[in-house]
């Protein structure tokens, strides 16, 4: 049986030859039935093989620029061409200072590290959602928790710290995502991709018809006559659901916190909810008959929408209230500024990370200005007193404000201005930084920064895990540890 299995094999393949040679009669006929009479006419008349030479020159160089200067190559393009590329959407940001450095606020910053992109560990700042549709995207992400997390999270334990960072995680995503959809040019991808895959199912379709007689066996033929071009996807439910995670692994890196992805157990739990409950239920929704008809009444209806009956719900921050800890525990890992500033040891280790991060001079703004602080609310001040505290405001400006400084640290312009106003005034105007808010609206900022920041960082790195085993450390330890 083995040698009929491979003979009707070898003959399936053969059809599938002429096939594919009948369809391109098909679309060239022209084309092939001179190629045709040019065959002939070279068998029958080879004598004058020299003569038939400049047709079949002139043949190949149509093809050829055919295949090369078309809309869509066929061939790879040797020839320098102009390709028209969609000009992209002047969208606005959904963050001010969207793609912006944290400290210094250069959108191309060479000082700092990447990792310290707003975006990358904040991306709902200023994201604001109507409160409705932040309810409704909350209870649907609860119910994957309560379905998905819960029924065996509660039989393990009661504390909630691990399920509030996965909700900071899914409001991560969720918020990566709500971002890169106002980015993307919806006309392109209609027009471009959606439609042209929407043509080649129609002319799938049409040819599985023509093959079947009982509707039954449309789907079936449909997938055989996909033939190699089939999406790996569409092979069974349970390649889907692999194709799927092996997506979202990919995705790591754009849709998960810095550094989360080393989290091995977080990691494999985010593979696991994604794909499962949240990417195979909303593409088996679209790919509903009764919605892809359902968007298409929606889009090709040009009748204006009814009027809304009910007033506009208020903005509020995006998912801020799913994603509050809902564990009363506080974590014994966890650290406030103020405890890391008194202990030495501690402080010794803060600095070291911020030097890592390139960021230590915003801890050094911040111990600045409690200096300047602490001279300038004197009672009674001496011109020599002001002259200092007027250098000493005139190095702060001069090392934060400006846009040329490598330590420069981004404010709001109206503190920049009024630190300027004073550091290149006259010495005696420096008193008025004791009633001028400016300066101290800048050491919230910088103490903001610091806390709700760069802490959390330091609570995760390893200078202060290294801190914690200090008492177990031994070398051997220590140098498994550094590598």
């Amino acid at each position: 049986m083995g040698w009929v299995r491979a003979a009707g094999q070898r003959l399936r393949q053969r059809l599938r030859g002429a096939e594919v040679v009948r369809e391109v009669c098909r679309q060239y006929p022209l084309l092939c039935c001179l190629l045709l009479v040019l065959g002939a006419a070279t068998l029958l008349l080879n004598r004058y093989f020299h003569v038939l030479m400049i047709l079949w020159s002139f043949v190949a160089g149509v093809v050829t620029f055919y295949c090369s200067l078309g809309p869509d190559s066929l061939l790879p393009n040797i020839l320098f061409t102009i390709k028209y590329k969609p000009k992209q959407l002047e969208l606005p940001e959904l963050f001010p200072h969207g793609h912006s450095c944290a400290v210094c606020g250069k959108v191309k910053c060479k000082r700092h590290r990447p990792t310290l992109l707003l975006e990358n560990y904040q991306p709902w700042l200023d994201l604001k959602v109507p409160s409705k549709v932040d309810a409704s995207l909350s209870e649907v992400l609860e119910l994957v928790l309560e379905n998905f997390i819960y029924p065996w999270y509660r039989n393990i334990t009661d504390d909630e710290s691990s399920v509030d960072e996965l909700r900071a995680t899914l409001r991560f995503f969720a918020s990566v995502l709500v971002r890169r959809i106002h980015k993307v040019d919806i006309p392109t991808v209609v027009t471009k991709k959606m439609l042209k895959a929407a043509m080649k199912h129609i002319e799938v379709i049409a040819k599985a018809r023509q093959k079947v007689k009982n509707a039954e066996f449309l789907q079936q033929a449909a997938l055989e006559e996909y033939g190699p071009e089939l999406h790996v996807a569409l092979r069974s439910r349970r390649d889907e659901l692999h194709y799927l995670r092996k997506l979202t692994e990919l995705l790591f890196p754009y849709i998960l916190p810095p550094k989360s992805t080393e989290c091995r157990s977080l990691a494999l739990l985010i593979r696991e909810i994604l794909p499962g409950s949240v990417f195979l239920p909303s593409m088996d929704f679209l790919a509903d008959p009764d919605t892809v008809n359902h968007l298409l009444l929606i889009f090709i209806d040009d009748s204006p929408p009814e009027k809304a009956t009910e007033p506009t719900s208020s903005l509020v921050s995006f998912l801020q209230k799913f994603a509050e800890p809902r564990n009363k525990k506080p974590s014994v890992l966890k650290l406030e500024l103020k405890e890391i500033r008194d202990q030495q040891d501690l402080l010794f280790r803060f600095m070291n990370f911020l030097k890592q991060e390139g960021a230590v001079h915003v801890l050094q703004f911040c111990l600045a200005v409690e200096e300047f602080n602490d001279r300038i609310l004197r009672p009674e001040l001496s011109d020599t007193e002001k002259m200092s505290l007027h250098e000493e405001v005139q190095k702060i400006y001069k090392t934060y404000c400006l846009d040329e400084s490598i330590d420069k640290i981004r404010f709001d312009p109206f503190i920049v201005e009024e630190i300027q106003r004073i550091a290149e005034g006259p010495y005696m105007d420096v008193v008025k930084l004791q009633t001028m808010r400016c300066l101290f609206e800048a050491y919230e900022h910088v103490l903001s920064l610091l806390e709700n920041v760069f802490t959390p960082m330091f609570c995760h790195s390893d200078e202060y895990f290294r801190h914690l085993l200090r008492g177990a450390e031994s070398p051997t330890r220590n140098s498994k540890f550094n590598r």
